[in-house]
């Protein structure tokens, strides 16, 4: 055995198998991202791994039969052993063994490390999981074409609480309406096993529903039944029981007690509620703001027609919610009364009522990123996991639950939920919108912008992709960019925020007319017009006036918006009234006030560098530079470009300290990696950046602003042209490139 251990060693084979596995692990790692891009399938990779892996016995026995030599390859009978060639070829061996290791590192890394995987959105098949196809109308009534998505939208939600079952989401497979797909590609694109199709059809006092379950791979029909019933509100929602318990039968799923329940269970005898019901959740879904305010008055009436519809109390929560969340068109206060009354008569009603606890958590959430203090971020934690207990489909659940753990820079968690909601809602919008902005946290900023590309490419008609593409850009320091993608968002959306990222690019160029215009048309009625007058002192650089504004709007208010209060304490530092600003930052931040040493976080950096600022400028230096050395090492270890980037602050922290070299090298590094200005992070531009006085002076800083005001010039030139000719395609087409 030894002799022969030796043989094999003589003739390099074992070298020649470690190279191998080193080159097999290279192509099966390559393959494991690239082949799915190509569309290849679970089984062709199989087939594709087992040929790599055969390949590893010929070389073997390649390596056995024949040599390298200086001459070329030879049968090794043909060699003459008497010359070192064997030890020769081994030390080239040994050489290119280390060499594909080095590779092999390098792809690994590239693969896993830098997260290319984690942007394979690519749903995959489950097993036990099901499509509902949206129901097929037969009737010319278009308010049977409502009913027939009611029908749909129930029964999805019925299913959707069968904890065995994965069932793809209402937001995905409403995109199959109409489609001439076949259903073994739906089903491939939604990763799922079969697929369930229905229509139906009322005739006066009559209803008839037809529903068929299909194996999407065979084409076989595993179960389908016709319903024939008087028509009536109990026996609508007795059809939809026992449609969800004969597909858990035919499945094999097995119910719960509990599960059994649910599906039993009748939400409402009253037609009219459930018809207000069903347009509120119709307008909800589509969550733009005129349907959103749509959907609040429909959920109001079908409460005030029953008031035992714990759903349309649910709905009411969720309408409120994303009235403040999306578009800020409901005062804070409003939204917390009208949501917390309305959860709590839901939850009365149904204590199992996912959807109630679902709002209940985005509401807590929301309360808690007032301040950030508090056991709210606890018990939305709590909320969101009972809603997932009651209902494992629940795609937002899954969403709001991932806002959390962004909150608490578990960013990988983060990422991990949104990725658990892309699988029963794989065309699902918000972890596109968000999943982003996640990876720009971790610094990918090349694959935060190809998850825009691709969540526009998705969704072609949806403003929100668009102008969070455009902020990103804004944060690169791409600003012509960013003003192309997000007039395109702008002109898609109804609401009058959308866009408003593009006043600071604005401000950058020195256009203010422009930057006033965004904000021209915000409506008398919307909550943030009252901010108009203090933001048009901004811009005319009247900043006592602004203070004053705002301050007016504060003292109007018992409860006043915290960001608000920080948008005083800023205006407050640049008129230099220090005494106001401090006020008002100890207001946005409590801890300040009470704690000499408060912990800082990604979230208050920037208020602790100005809260610094103010202190230095009161002759409280000692704790000055004991809050900016303990903000350095936090911003330090943020992204310094991108929607989630900090900027300068560390050149305007390392300017505070007086370390001038320091900063300017910092600010060298910054413009290098994009910077273009502070109007994103800091809110002024940095011709007003009052932390930077200590290096304003020195050439070195003078050069370096002269070469981004060059920059910007060149981008603002470029943004002029496309406005002349109206064509911004050159200018998006940037981004869409890489």
């Amino acid at each position: 055995m030894t002799s022969f251990f030796l043989e094999l060693k003589r003739r390099n084979v074992l070298r020649v198998a470690a190279a191998y596995a080193v080159v097999a692990w290279i192509i099966i790692e390559a393959g494991s991202v690239l082949l799915p891009t190509f569309g290849a399938s679970e089984s062709f990779f199989q087939v594709y791994v087992l040929v790599v892996m055969a390949g590893f016995l010929g070389s073997v026995v390649l390596a056995w039969v024949f040599e390298v030599t200086a001459e070329g390859v030879k049968l090794e009978k043909n060699i003459d052993h008497t010359e070192p060639v064997a030890a020769r070829t081994g030390r080239k061996l040994n050489f290119a063994i280390i060499g594909l290791l080095v590779v092999a590192l390098g792809v690994s890394v590239t693969l896993n490390v830098t997260g290319i995987r984690g942007l394979d959105l690519t749903p995959t098949v489950d097993g036990l999981s099901i499509a509902v196809l949206p129901f097929q109308s037969r009737s010319t009534d278009p308010d049977n074409v409502l009913f027939a998505d009611g029908i749909h939208d129930d029964l999805l939600t019925r299913l959707a609480n069968i904890s065995a079952l994965k069932v793809i989401s209402r937001t995905s497979v409403m995109e199959y309406r109409n489609t001439t797909k076949n259903l073994r590609q739906i089903a491939a694109e939604l990763g799922v096993e079969t697929v369930l199709e229905g229509a139906v059809q009322r005739v006066g006092d009559n209803v008839r529903i037809n529903a068929q379950l299909i194996d999407a791979a065979t084409d076989d029909h595993l179960w389908a039944k016709t319903y024939d019933r008087h028509f009536s509100m109990l026996n609508i929602f007795s059809i939809q029981s026992e449609i969800s318990e004969e597909i858990a039968t035919a499945l094999r799923a097995r119910l719960t007690t509990e599960e059994h329940s649910r599906l039993a269970n009748v939400p409402t005898e009253n037609m009219d509620a459930y018809s207000l019901y069903m347009r509120g959740r119709s307008n909800l879904y589509k969550r733009r703001l005129e349907t959103i305010l749509q959907a609040r008055e429909q959920f109001e009436q079908a409460t005030e027609l029953d008031p035992e519809y714990a759903a349309a109390y649910a709905g009411l929560a969720e309408s409120v919610l994303l009235l403040f969340n999306n578009h800020a068109a409901i005062p804070r206060d409003e939204m917390i009364a009208v949501a917390e009354a309305a959860l709590d008569r839901a939850l009365y009603l149904d204590p199992g009522l996912a959807d109630a606890y679902a709002s209940r958590g985005l509401l807590n959430h929301k309360i808690w990123e007032e301040t950030r203090t508090g056991p709210k971020l606890e018990k939305a934690e709590a909320d969101y996991l009972r809603a997932i207990e009651l209902n494992p489909n629940h795609a937002q659940a899954y969403m709001w639950f991932a806002a959390i753990r962004a909150s608490q820079q578990r960013i990988d968690k983060a990422i991990e939920l949104y990725h658990q909601s892309l699988k029963v809602d794989p065309l699902g919008r918000i972890p596109y919108l968000n999943l982003p902005g996640l990876h720009a946290q971790l610094g990918q900023n090349n694959d935060a912008l190809e998850l825009y590309i691709k969540a526009i490419g998705i969704h072609p008609e949806w403003p929100s992709a668009y102008l969070n593409l455009s902020a990103h850009l804004l944060g690169l320091g791409r600003l012509d960019e960013a003003i192309a993608w997000g007039l395109r968002g702008r002109e898609l959306s109804t609401d009058p925020l959308a866009g408003a990222s593009m006043i600071a690019t604005y401000v950058e160029f020195g256009d203010l007319e422009q930057a006033r215009q965004l904000i021209a048309d915000m409506p008398v009625d919307h909550p943030m017009y009252e901010l108009g007058f203090g933001i048009e002192k901004m811009l005319d650089g009247d900043f006592p006036a602004a203070v004053t504004a705002f301050e007016d709007i504060v003292a109007r208010s018992d409860s006043p918006r915290q960001f608000l209060l920080g948008i005083i304490a800023g205006c407050a530092v640049l008129a230099r009234d220090f005494e106001t600003a401090r006020e008002y930052m100890e207001r946005r931040h409590p801890d300040f006030a009470a704690d000499a040493d408060p912990e800082v976080d990604i979230f208050n950096v920037a208020s602790i560098i100005q809260y610094a600022f103010i202190l230095q400028n009161q002759g409280e230096e000692k704790r000055a530079e004991a809050l900016l050395a303990a903000a350095l090492p936090v911003v330090q270890g943020m992204p310094r470009v991108g929607i989630a980037g900090h900027g300068i602050r560390d050149v305007q922290i390392l300017a505070l300290q007086e370390k001038s070299i320091a900063a300017l090298e910092a600010l060298r590094d910054a413009i290098d990696e994009g910077f273009r200005g502070t109007s994103f992070s800091n809110g002024w531009p940095l011709s007003l950046d009052p932390y930077l006085d200590s290096i304003r002076n020195r050439p070195e800083f003078q050069a370096m602003e002269r070469e981004i005001d060059g920059a910007v010039m060149l981008m603002q030139e470029r943004v002029i042209q496309a406005e002349a000719s109206g064509n911004w395609d050159d200018l998006r087409s940037l981004a869409d490139s890489g």
